[in-house]
């Protein structure tokens, strides 16, 4: 789900496009090749073990564990998302956070795109690490979109890409 306009917005003062209200996590949108899913997996695994993440001070929806691929668990390349202790759910939007819960929600790619974030809220460091200037340069190259906090208005905070309802 996204607004009549296509808009998807972090929180803001404005109401405009809430991705939180509209059911949405916060995810970051890559193209893996199927070749190199298996090494994607391991990755994820290793920062996010037992699908538990790393900014634990964040709650809600919206910051529940999630994956997207092609297919979702139907697809080929689930089998390759096992790991142990962790049990792999069906994503169908708008679900609850799953801090401590060892869920992770997979959703089908096709029907749940991601939406590009604000150029405000990607390139920047996070609340616990800071990733260094040539990082945060990258803003530079982030499209604007027409939400408050990249229109000057009434801003929100931060997200990188977040999967739809």
């Amino acid at each position: 789900q996204a607004a009549a306009d296509g808009l998807v917005c972090y929180h803001n003062g404005a109401g405009v496009a809430d991705y939180g209200k509209m059911g949405h996590a916060e995810a970051v949108s890559l193209s893996v090749p199927k070749e190199h899913f298996a090494e994607f997996a391991a990755r994820f695994w290793q920062l996010c073990p037992k699908g538990q993440r790393q900014d634990v001070q964040d709650l809600g929806g919206e910051y529940r564990s999630v994956i997207g691929v092609p297919g979702g668990l139907q697809s080929d390349l689930a089998s390759q998302l096992h790991s142990e202790g962790v049990q792999l759910v069906d994503g169908r939007g708008n679900e609850d956070d799953t801090l401590n819960s060892h869920k992770v929600l997979v959703y089908d790619s096709t029907k749940f795109p991601a939406h590009v974030a604000e150029q405000f809220h990607q390139f920047h460091d996070d609340m616990m690490e800071s990733y260094g200037g040539d990082y945060n340069a990258l803003q530079r190259f982030a499209v604007k979109t027409k939400c408050p906090g990249d229109a000057g208005g009434p801003g929100g905070f931060w997200r990188l890409f977040s999967l739809s309802e």
